[in-house]
């Protein structure tokens, strides 16, 4: 495993949780359990009686460390085409979840793609899951995008090696899409299977996703909603709540304050609201009632969304309000860094305390504030001192 992984993602809280480290991991020691971030399995190596512990990342290619989205900037793509639509047809209706399911329909029916890899919920737990769906009747019987934490891209390699799909879709939020940007922008022969099998992503935009704890615990204990009664989660980011739909049709209003301490830490160092590094980007930002925003910024993005609208699986509504757009992504911003600062703020209190944690803190300032690493001078100062620029 990278130590860079671990020294300046998960120890800094900043995980997307998209879960390709872990598909993409050679040595297989990367999993879940209920941490925000993967944990790394202890492997021994038996010696007579002894044991011995095994570093199992030694001599690795390190595909976490290419692969992981939190490991560079991104710039968005460039938005190719902008319309509102909402899916009409078998499945009507405005909300992303539904124009995402027609996109799909219509991309499976052309031949575009074999198979989709998303976020679903199982039906016997009414937990979180990836699942991996290669027909329009499987994708009929999923429940569409969840705000409910799922490393979706964990399942990657079921798609890919497992249920032989060459030609992927992949529903996710937009860090896994800027994961999957990673996974393409690498170079790396032994990643290329993967690079061959996706063909489009999509993401619906996102102010944050929250941990399976919201379910199990602020619906049922504050609001007396047992697990098996939900059947999704509803984000109304211009109205500040969410909305659970239960299965018997009922709907509760979820202020986004009463749930905000679920978000995952990770989210906070995420400033990508409107999916700027997928192929379509879906949401209700900027578009009239009824209707979603589409966002293609691929070529690829800008086929599927035409295969919809000529199958008739979509249609176009009123134009898209920009401000809207632009006023959300601010806001997206203006959060990030404020978590981050005041994150800054509490490590820089624990590194006086304890100096271990200082060579940290300042790697965080360093990245906040954009300070280039001080270049050490080779003069000798009046007395003997070396010139380093630390005092």
């Amino acid at each position: 495993m990278s130590d860079r992984l671990e020294q300046e993602v998960w120890a800094l809280e900043r995980c997307a949780g998209c879960g390709l480290c872990v598909a993409t991991c050679s040595k297989g020691v990367l999993y879940w359990a209920e941490d925000e971030h993967p944990l790394r399995e202890a492997r021994e190596k038996a010696l007579g009686l002894s044991r011995t512990p095994l570093d199992s990342c030694s001599f690795c290619q390190r595909f976490c460390e290419e692969t992981c989205p939190r490991l560079r900037e991104w710039t968005p793509l460039e938005t190719r085409r902008l319309v509102t639509a909402r899916a009409v047809g078998v499945v009507n209706s405005g909300e992303p979840g539904g124009v995402i399911k027609n996109l799909l329909t219509a991309a499976m029916a052309s031949g575009l793609i074999d198979g989709v890899l998303l976020a679903d919920v199982n039906p016997w737990t009414l937990r979180p899951e990836a699942r991996v769906v290669t027909s329009v009747g499987e994708l009929a019987d999923t429940l569409g995008v969840q705000y409910i934490w799922t490393p979706v891209l964990s399942s990657l390699n079921e798609a890919v090696f497992e249920k032989g799909v060459s030609n992927l879709a992949i529903v996710g939020t937009p860090c896994a899409a800027e994961a999957i940007r990673a996974l393409f922008e690498s170079e790396n022969e032994r990643l290329q299977p993967y690079r061959d099998a996706i063909r489009l992503t999509i993401s619906q935009f996102c102010m944050g996703v929250f941990m399976p704890a919201l379910v199990s615990t602020y619906l049922a204990e504050e609001l007396g909603i047992a697990l098996g009664e939900v059947r999704q989660l509803v984000a109304l980011p211009g109205q500040d709540k969410m909305m659970a739909v239960l299965w018997d049709g009922t709907r509760r209003d979820i202020p986004t304050t009463a749930v905000q301490k679920y978000t995952r830490r990770g989210c906070a160092s995420c400033d990508d609201y409107l999916g700027e590094s997928a192929d379509i980007a879906v949401g209700t930002v900027g578009a009239a009632e009824g209707y979603s925003t589409l966002i293609a910024r691929s070529t690829a993005g800008v086929v599927a969304l035409q295969h919809a609208l000529s199958f008739g699986l979509l249609e176009t509504g009123p134009a898209v309000d920009q401000a809207a757009l632009d006023k959300a992504k601010a806001e997206k911003e203006r959060r990030e860094r404020a978590q981050a600062f005041e994150g800054l703020l509490i490590l820089t209190l624990d590194a006086l305390q304890d100096p271990a944690r200082r060579v940290e803190a300042r790697r965080e300032f360093e990245r906040l504030y954009g300070t280039p690493q001080r270049a050490e001078v080779e003069t000798v100062k009046e007395g003997g001192c070396v010139a380093c620029s630390g005092c």
